[in-house]
C-alpha cells in the first residue's frame, strides 16, 4: 500500500498542482489527457485517481464553499494570466509512487495553453531565480521548484510525523498537452520526457497493476488501484464518490476465502475500537456526535476471497461534523 509519507506528499501535490503549470515548458507532443499510464514509473506500486473536476462540481463541495475558496481575486487573476483556470482547466490528478526509488509521481491532467505557460516560465526564471531553476535535458526542459519549505507551510502535526520540506525540490515537465508530470527527482523527470518523446516505454513490473487500473471507475471522486499491499491481501480497488452526499465503495481482494474471513474479522475489531473511542469523545464533546453516526454507517462483509466495504454519508451529517470540528479546533487554539 502507498506509504504514509506518499499520502502526505499527495496532499501537498494537490496544493502545488494549481501553481506548478506556471513553470512548465511547451508540450513535446500531443496526447490525450486520459493517457497517463505511459508516464507511470516502471515500479509503480499503485495508483490513486483524483477526479478534481467531479469534486469541485459536486453539490456537497459547492455547498461547503470550497469552490469559492479557490476563486480568490488575487490567485485567479495570477493563474488566468498564465492561461490556467484551476476551476475549469484541471480535470484530474493521478498519484503514484516508484517502489524502487520511493519517488512520488503526480500527473496533473487538464487543458493547458503551452505558449502562455512557456512564456510565464521564462519570466519566472528571471524574476524568481531563488525558487525556480531550469534544467536542459536531451528531450526537453525540466523545471525545478526549490525552497519548498518556504512555499508550502507544513502544519505542526505533519512536521511531527516526519514531513520535512527543507532543502527539498519538485521537478515538473509537460509530457503532452493534457498531462503535466511532477516528480521528486530530476532523473525521474528526464525519464518522463524520454517517454513523451517515444524513446522509452513504461514496463510495469507489477503484472497485476494494468488490470486493476482498468477497473477504476472514472465517475468516482477518488479511486484507488493498489496491488498486493500486504501478505494476505492481493489488492485494494474502488473509492469515494462525492455528490450531494459521500459514498464509499471499496473492495479488498484476499489471497483466499480464509484470508478474507480473517481480514474481515480484523476490520470488525478495528471498527469497534474506533466506535468506542468516538463514543468517549462524544461524551466530552456532544457536538461531535455525527462522528459516531458515520462510523456506525460503515458496512463490511466477506464473500469468497473478497471483502466489500461500503457507507453512504449524508451531506447534512458531514456538514454538522465539519462545523463541529472547526468549532472544537477554534476552542483549542488551532
Amino acid at each position: 500500500m502507498l506509504s504514509i509519507r506518499s499520502r502526505i506528499l499527495a496532499a501537498l501535490a494537490l496544493t502545488l498542482a494549481l501553481a506548478l503549470p506556471a513553470f512548465a515548458a511547451p508540450a513535446p507532443l500531443d496526447g490525450p489527457a486520459g493517457n497517463y499510464e505511459k508516464y507511470l514509473p516502471d515500479a509503480a506500486d499503485g495508483v490513486i485517481n483524483v477526479n478534481v473536476r467531479q469534486f469541485l462540481d459536486s453539490e456537497l463541495i459547492k455547498k461547503a464553499g470550497l469552490d469559492k475558496l479557490l476563486t480568490g481575486d488575487e490567485s485567479q487573476n495570477t493563474l488566468k494570466a498564465l492561461g490556467l483556470d484551476p476551476l475549469k482547466d484541471i480535470d484530474r490528478v493521478i498519484i503514484s509512487n516508484d517502489k524502487a526509488s520511493n519517488d512520488g509521481y503526480f500527473i496533473v491532467q487538464g487543458k493547458f495553453d503551452p505558449e502562455k505557460l512557456a512564456a510565464a516560465a521564462e519570466l519566472a526564471a528571471k524574476d524568481k531565480k531563488e525558487v525556480l531553476k531550469i534544467h536542459k535535458s536531451e528531450y526537453g526542459k525540466v523545471y525545478e521548484i526549490t525552497k519548498l519549505d518556504e512555499l508550502v507551510k507544513v502544519p505542526p502535526q505533519a512536521a511531527g510525523a516526519g514531513v520535512n520540506l527543507k532543502d527539498k525540490s519538485f521537478f515538473g515537465v509537460i509530457a503532452d498537452k493534457g498531462n503535466i508530470v511532477v516528480v521528486g527527482t530530476k532523473e525521474s523527470a528526464e525519464t518522463v520526457l524520454a517517454k513523451a518523446a517515444g524513446k522509452k516505454t513504461t514496463k510495469l513490473t507489477n503484472k497485476d497493476l494494468p488490470g486493476l487500473i482498468a477497473k477504476i471507475d472514472p465517475k468516482q471522486t477518488i479511486a484507488v488501484a493498489i496491488p498486493a499491499p500486504e501478505e494476505k491481501l492481493k489488492s485494494v480497488t474502488g473509492g469515494i464518490t462525492v455528490t450531494k452526499d459521500l459514498k464509499v465503495d471499496v473492495t479488498l481482494t484476499a489471497t483466499d476465502a480464509d484470508a478474507a474471513k480473517q481480514l474481515n474479522e480484523t476490520i470488525t475489531m478495528g471498527l469497534q475500537q474506533a466506535q468506542d473511542i468516538a463514543g468517549i469523545i462524544v461524551l466530552q464533546q456532544k457536538e461531535l456526535a455525527p462522528l459516531v453516526d458515520i462510523l456506525n454507517g460503515i458496512k463490511h462483509d466477506a464473500k469468497d476471497s473478497t471483502i466489500g466495504i461500503t457507507t453512504d454519508v449524508k451531506g447534512e451529517t458531514l456538514e454538522k461534523l465539519v462545523k463541529a470540528v472547526a468549532e472544537f479546533a477554534k476552542k483549542q487554539g488551532f
